[in-house]
């Protein structure tokens, strides 16, 4: 006699989730839209609130949602966002799969031709919003060496929002900002103020090409910035260098 395997549904949760899911998708619930109350998803779906909970739970993680209590409390739809991206990179990090190596290689193989990009489409008002952004880093220089180091790093994800593609400002985003803030947290005694000014000359002189609508010098400073940002924390991490890595990014100086 033939034997059979059990046919296994999945969780309730799953589908629920599923479907909030695919309404939001379709734009049946926009983004700042309160979604059902639990009790109006519990009698819709016919399912327990517990299940109702995990599905708004595992909304929540894919950054669809946020959930609110008191006045207004509920379940709010989200403008979609980096931060699944993002909490893929910081397991990366945090599991030791990544080194500050691997994150400048990546960016060299993505900034410069975004620097390029922005050089085309950048507008007067994202100029405008960049200057005032390095001013601001700035300012912080001989106060708050840290602050302007964060402040300083965000440069590169605000030349990829004038280019106006979301994948590429969620990639930024992620591997930029993520990491960046972890190297700036471990290395923020490492760096006088005149090493950050020089740092926010640099970013100085790619947004002088963007301004003039200078691709190529655009691209050329990007990469020459983050070939000098992968040899200043060559020095100053701690732990020894990644060979294999040092020599893909000497080779992707050469082009």
């Amino acid at each position: 006699m033939a034997r059979f395997k059990s046919l296994k549904k999945p969780p309730l949760s799953e589908e629920v989730e599923k479907q909030l899911r695919a309404s939001i998708n379709a734009g049946m619930y926009k983004p700042g839209d309160k979604l059902p109350s639990e009790r109006e998803l519990v009698d819709q779906f016919e399912v327990s609130r517990v299940t109702v909970r995990d599905a708004l739970k595992r909304l929540q993680s894919l950054g669809l949602i946020s959930t609110r209590r008191g006045l207004n409390a509920g379940a709010y739809v989200l403008e979609p966002s980096a931060q699944p991206f993002t909490l893929g990179i910081d397991n990366l990090i945090q599991m030791n799969r990544v080194n500050f190596g691997h994150l400048i290689e990546i960016r060299l193989y993505m900034e410069p031709d975004v620097a390029g990009s922005a050089a085309l489409s950048a507008t007067g008002k994202d100029v405008q919003r960049l200057t005032a952004l390095l001013d601001e880093a700035e300012r912080y220089a001989s106060t708050n060496p840290k602050q302007a180091r964060m402040t300083n790093v965000r440069f590169h994800c605000e030349v990829a929002k004038t280019v106006r593609n979301a994948m590429i400002v969620f990639l930024c985003e992620s591997i930029t900002q993520v990491y960046s803030a972890m190297l700036i947290e471990l290395t923020q005694t490492k760096l006088d103020e005149k090493e950050i000014l020089k740092l926010i000359s640099e970013h100085r002189d790619i947004l002088e090409a963007i301004a003039r609508k200078e691709p190529e010098k655009a691209r050329e400073r990007t990469k020459n910035h983050l070939l000098e940002t992968y040899n200043t924390y060559s020095k100053i991490m701690p732990g020894p260098r990644d060979l294999r890595v040092a020599k893909r990014i000497r080779y992707l100086a050469k082009l």
